[in-house]
């Protein structure tokens, strides 16, 4: 009986153990936040004022650059226009969508047939208007 619960708590320690590493190994979120302290009077900051200086990490400016990607040079209709180059005669071209294609933002533009049935779409970069092979 002493040796069952003996083991049981050796168990115990090992694991408590473990999973204290565990969260000690996990990075540390970075998100720096500096307070200064303005006591000069000599600069555009108020006296005695706190100014806050956050440093945001690589992470989430790539997240934010998903979220809020910059505005095409290249509008939707262009892009439509500069499809057509693209196709002979006999189709129809679709209403462009901005879309990420084969990691550049570009303009899907979708190509059908007279009967309205889908053939391909046309990929044209957003920035620079040539056809995204």
């Amino acid at each position: 009986m002493k040796r069952s619960i003996l083991a049981l708590i050796i168990i115990v320690v090992i694991c408590a153990i473990a999973s204290t590493s565990w969260f000690i190994t996990q990075p540390s979120p970075t998100n720096n936040i500096t307070n200064i302290t303005n006591t000069t009077d000599n600069s555009t900051v108020p006296p005695n004022s706190t100014v806050n200086n956050t440093t945001v990490s690589r992470d989430d400016q790539d997240q934010t650059e998903k979220n809020n990607p910059p505005h095409p040079i290249i509008s939707a209709d262009e892009a439509k226009e500069l499809a057509k180059k693209y196709v002979g005669p006999g189709v129809i071209l679709g209403k462009p969508v901005m879309t990420t294609y084969k990691r550049i933002h570009a303009w899907q533009v979708p190509v059908y047939t007279m009967d309205h049935k889908f053939i391909n779409n046309i990929y044209i970069d957003e920035r620079t208007g040539k056809k995204v092979d």
